[in-house]
């Protein structure tokens, strides 16, 4: 299916004068909202690079003059450098110092030489620096798709390629003399990141842009996945200098789960032999099919209070966004964001984090998964007044890729109000990010008390009561791999009432935890504890109390079995002697020095247990405090 897009470059593009061809790789559109900076140094700087086949069909042509647009005139002496040459870090050919009178306009740079292009060239670079305070954004883009290997910026001392940081093309432009039409097109950024499972029809797409001085009117697509080589012809086309071109993959198969590499290639372009480069056609990634049964779950984090007189209608636009999306969402409430209140937990402060600006926080709100939806909010928290950004935070954190699938067992002794839970982590992929955390929460439905707009016999569901891990951010993990079983467990007593860490007088403001209507949430996800854009949520899923549930795309390798087998009996210390749940026939205590101990009064230190059970023996390290 052809998309004409927006253009996001052009290279070579016909400009007023009949013989003069303005080099350049943006679509010439200035907007404020394409300024930025790169790393922590004054030192700023952009760069554009032309390839060695491009300049080979520029041989003989002159380059007179540039221009280059900044998004701020508030340089160190109104100065900006600026170069023509073969390497980011060699001698310039040609360099000069250029005033900088005003922002988000072009700045021209008339060479004192013009420089002939020999097309013997390997590549070159036009582009400045400058000096800027940290308060201020200097760099400019088109905002449109990346093109690898085309646009530099200076970061903290180097010259880095900006592909991949989703800024589109620097606003450099360069005057050449006397070029004649040719063709050309350039693969741009294409995402083929995604949440897929083996079997689905899955959607990719691809785009390229005409970077040449005449319409392209057909082309091949050479697509590769997996060993799987198929060809797509296009005609009939007219995609003009400066238009992109989207189009489908088709005849993808995508019947094998697991990793399978992707490539394509833009081929034949106005018919083999047309094109003047074709080294820059090509992109290719790595897919990742899910087990076709992967089961995934979202995070909805409410923010709420007693006092809060619109969180009632909150309340119910929470219930109909996750209704109306069809998604299995799992919802906490956290009594933050408005007053603290009989529900508050010493945990919650924490997630005020998550807010646009932590002084200043708002109820009834809400977060999926913790990601942040550029299009409604500028952090991971938006409005539970309106239920359309409910709607569309839900469906974009749906598009994210879930790592991992969940096992979480419970058992309940309602006698001693123990409760053991153990959580199991499997990655279906290598994570690709270095810290993760992973967290249970404890909920509870079906309390019945005040709330504003809501009667003294309003029902609060879903209401946080704390982490089983006693830790607001969880445990941190790193360097999660795929196949790497990941697994936990803690024992704890459940009072009978549980008190809200903001009221001193602890006779009053209990509410009684019923065990029957409590649940235990366990998530993993991505963490930095200096950045709240930088979280997401992988997986999470829920077991009532005493209960287990596995998530269906948890697959039983041996190395899961083992594992299980291993945690099969639960093992923990309480009061200075080592217990252990469910039924066995032995249970041995053992010092580091491989003597057998009396299981009684354990001083501090680790030991070792081995438990026997149904003939299988487990062996675990415990530590007494």
């Amino acid at each position: 299916m052809r998309k004409t897009l927006l253009s996001i470059a052009s290279l070579l593009l016909v400009a007023g004068n009949i013989n003069a061809t303005n080099i350049g790789y943006s679509k010439d559109e200035i907007s404020r909202n394409n300024v930025f900076r790169l790393g922590s140094t004054e030192k700023q700087g952009q760069a554009m690079r032309l390839s060695h086949a491009k300049l080979q069909a520029l041989k003989g042509k002159t380059i007179d003059f540039a221009e280059f647009v900044l998004g701020s005139k508030n340089v160190t002496d109104k100065k900006m450098h600026v170069f023509l040459t073969k390497q980011l870090d060699g001698t310039p050919i040609a360099e000069g110092t250029v005033e900088v009178k005003k922002a988000l306009s072009k700045i021209k740079w008339t060479l004192d030489k013009p420089y002939t292009i020999t097309g013997d060239e390997d590549c070159l670079y036009v582009g400045y620096t400058t000096e800027v305070a940290t308060t201020y954004k200097v760099l400019m883009s088109d905002g449109s798709y990346d093109i690898e290997g085309c646009n530099y910026g200076y970061k903290d001392g180097a010259w880095v390629d900006t592909y991949g940081m989703n800024k589109g093309s620097a606003l450099i432009f360069v005057n050449a003399e006397n070029v004649g039409d040719y063709t050309d097109a350039i693969i741009a950024q294409s995402n083929f990141e995604g949440y897929y499972k083996a079997g689905d029809n899955c959607n990719f797409s691809a785009c390229f842009v005409n970077a040449g001085t005449t319409d392209i009117t057909s082309f091949d697509a050479i697509v590769e996945v997996g060993g799987n080589k198929t060809t797509q012809h296009f005609a009939d086309l007219s995609i003009k200098p400066k238009e992109g071109y989207s189009f489908d993959l088709k005849d993808v198969d995508t019947s094998s789960e697991g990793e399978q590499s992707l490539s394509v290639t833009i081929a034949n372009v106005n018919g083999a032999g047309k094109e003047t480069d074709t080294s820059d056609n090509s992109v290719s990634a790595n897919l990742f099919l899910y087990p076709k049964t992967m089961e995934r779950s979202l995070l909805l984090e409410a923010f709420t209070g007693q006092d809060c007189g619109n969180c009632p209608g909150g309340h119910l636009n929470i219930e109909a966004a996750i209704k109306k999306t069809e998604k299995n969402v799992i919802e906490v409430a956290h009594h933050v964001g408005y007053k603290p209140d009989m529900f508050t937990m010493s945990e919650d402060p924490t997630y005020i984090f998550f807010y646009p600006n932590m002084s200043s926080t708002f109820a009834p709100a809400a977060m999926v998964n913790r990601n942040t939806y550029a299009n409604v909010s500028t952090t991971p928290i938006v409005s539970a007044t309106d239920v359309n950004s409910l709607l569309s935070t839900i469906y974009y954190a749906d598009t994210k890729e879930p790592y991992v699938s969940l096992y979480l067992k419970t058992t309940l002794d309602e006698s001693t109000r123990e409760l053991n839970v153990k959580l199991y982590v499997l990655p279906h992929k290598t994570v690709p990010h270095n810290s993760s955390i992973f967290n249970v929460y404890l909920v509870q439905d079906g309390i019945e008390a005040r709330q504003a707009n809501g009667g003294d016999n309003y029902i609060h569901n879903r209401t946080f009561r704390g982490t089983v891990t006693g830790n607001a951010w969880g445990y941190l993990v790193k360097d999660i791999k795929a196949g790497q079983l990941l697994s936990w467990e803690k024992t704890i007593t459940i009072p009978e009432s549980i008190h809200s860490s903001y009221y001193a007088d602890e006779t009053k403001n209990n509410v009684e935890a019923v065990l029957k209507n409590m649940s235990v949430v366990a998530y993993i996800g991505e963490f930095d504890q200096n950045d709240n854009n930088k979280h997401t949520i992988y997986n999470c899923c829920e077991a009532r109390l005493g209960e287990s549930h596995k998530q269906t795309g948890f697959v039983k390798p041996t190395d899961v079995n083992s594992a299980e087998a291993e945690q099969s009996v639960s093992i923990f210390v309480s009061n200075g002697k080592v217990h252990a749940g469910g039924a066995y026939d032995r249970l041995q205590v053992y010092n580091l020095a491989g003597a057998q101990v009396e299981n009684a009064d354990l001083t501090k230190g680790v030991y070792i247990v081995k438990v026997t059970a149904d003939g299988k023996q487990t062996t675990k390290k415990v530590l007494v405090k």
